[in-house]
């Protein structure tokens, strides 16, 4: 197998656009409707045009994944820089985006290599940094598609909603869960299980939801001793920031991003939403991160 790949992401991966400027990566571009209008995600739509639509609240917003042929003409972008291309797709249970690759990737006769992260936003960055970073020490995919499948049985996602009434709104959540979440000053606190997001508690106030989320990844921390973290953000929250580079400073991650959500993901979660992802590292892939 070579180790000479191109990486392709959904654009619900939140991929940092800094880091897509300096590294050969492809990005997917998702679809988010408002109203009659349909726009590319990360391309033709901004958080801020985002945020003011759902504050707003008077038109229809929703996401679809992009088109198979979205994929095909992806997939030939990256085929022109290397004979070999690695996906990695956000979770199947979240769309259909994984459906759609693995069709477009037929054309292909092996050339591609799928991924199903079973993760979203910069659960999936975490895996492509460390992708981007095993392909830059030459490895080859084989043993790179291994590593990749041990973080994602050892990722975990927690997230913290304002409500549940967008996750609700695109069925993604039960309606139960979508009427706990709205009683009194409660806030739920969600994660993934098996790809597929669910809520693992309610809890009253910003202050014992930050200690919640804190403690979960502590407790990660712990089990995993080496690992990688992200932190996002919907609205900028400068108590959220600090929090999360307080856990940096405090777990010693091997690395770690803090970055915004981008807009196909918003849409579905809503614009006060903040998330922590941790992943266990392999033990002989630590000194890769040296």
């Amino acid at each position: 197998m070579t180790n000479s790949f191109s990486i392709v992401l959904d654009s619900p991966s939140d991929f940092p656009r800094e880091l897509e400027s300096k590294y050969d990566i492809f990005i997917v571009p998702s679809r988010v409707h408002i109203g009659d209008k349909t726009y590319k995600d990360r391309l033709g739509i901004t958080r801020k045009t985002l945020f003011h639509e759902l504050e707003r609240a008077k038109k229809d917003i929703s996401t679809t994944e992009a088109p198979t042929k979205d994929f095909i003409e992806t997939f030939d972008k990256a085929m022109e820089v290397s004979d070999h291309v690695l996906y990695l797709g956000i979770s199947h249970k979240l769309s259909k985006s994984f459906q759609n690759a693995t069709i477009a990737a037929r054309k292909y006769r092996g050339r591609i290599t799928l991924i199903n992260t079973l993760s979203i936003s910069h659960g999936v960055t975490l895996m492509a940094h460390h992708a981007l970073l095993r392909r830059e020490q030459g490895m080859e995919l084989v043993p790179l598609v291994q590593e990749l499948n041990e973080m994602i049985r050892d990722t975990r996602m927690y997230v913290l909603v304002e409500n549940l009434k967008y996750l609700y709104k695109g069925g993604r959540i039960g309606r139960a869960q979508q009427t706990i979440g709205s009683l009194l000053n409660i806030n739920p606190l969600l994660h993934l299980v098996d790809g597929e997001l669910d809520a693992l508690m309610s809890i009253r106030g910003t202050k014992a939801s930050y200690a919640a989320i804190c403690e979960k990844i502590s407790e990660h921390a712990e089990e995993f001793e080496n690992f990688v973290l992200a932190g996002s953000f919907g609205k900028e929250n400068e108590k959220f920031q600090e929090l999360s580079s307080s856990l940096k400073e405090e777990l010693n991650p091997l690395y770690y991003c803090y970055d915004a959500i981008g807009p196909a993901v918003l849409s579905n979660v809503g614009p006060k939403v903040e998330a922590l992802f941790i992943t266990k590292i392999p033990d002989n892939v630590v000194e890769a991160y040296r």
